[in-house]
């Protein structure tokens, strides 16, 4: 079994063409992924500062997989986002060395949880801070 644990707040997608171009205010925050490859600079943040110079897609919502994944595991990332694309559910995924991190919408988080619940396999906690 599969457990999710909702974050509290929300979160924004953002994109830079210049690293420097990062606002500080990021760094700051509760939460916050940069990543980098040759085509482009993405952020997960819950920095609740507008941006309004940078390509930005705001509220969204997030689950943390709960507990410390093993690289070996194979299909967690499938198992969570099968009955989203079922539901026609758009996400976007975040994974750390400990464990991954499954966004979605804000219009669409409750019934995210009544389709995890539903699964069978996936079993939501309360929510909590990050």
């Amino acid at each position: 079994m599969i457990t999710l644990i909702p974050l509290s707040g929300n979160f924004t997608i953002s994109q830079v063409a210049d690293y420097s171009k990062i606002p500080p205010e990021i760094f700051k925050s509760g939460f916050y992924s940069v990543t980098k490859t040759g085509e482009e600079i993405s952020i997960i943040s819950d920095c609740t500062t507008r941006f309004p110079d940078i390509k930005s897609s705001e509220g969204w919502k997030a689950f943390r997989v709960e507990g410390i994944l093993d690289f070996s595991l194979v299909g967690i990332i499938n198992a969570i986002t099968g009955p989203l694309k079922d539901n026609k559910i758009t996400v976007n995924v975040l994974s750390t060395f400990n464990t991954d991190y499954i966004f979605v919408k804000n219009e669409s988080f409750r019934t995210a949880i009544e389709v995890f619940r539903s699964s069978g396999s996936i079993k939501v906690k309360e929510e909590s801070k990050i």
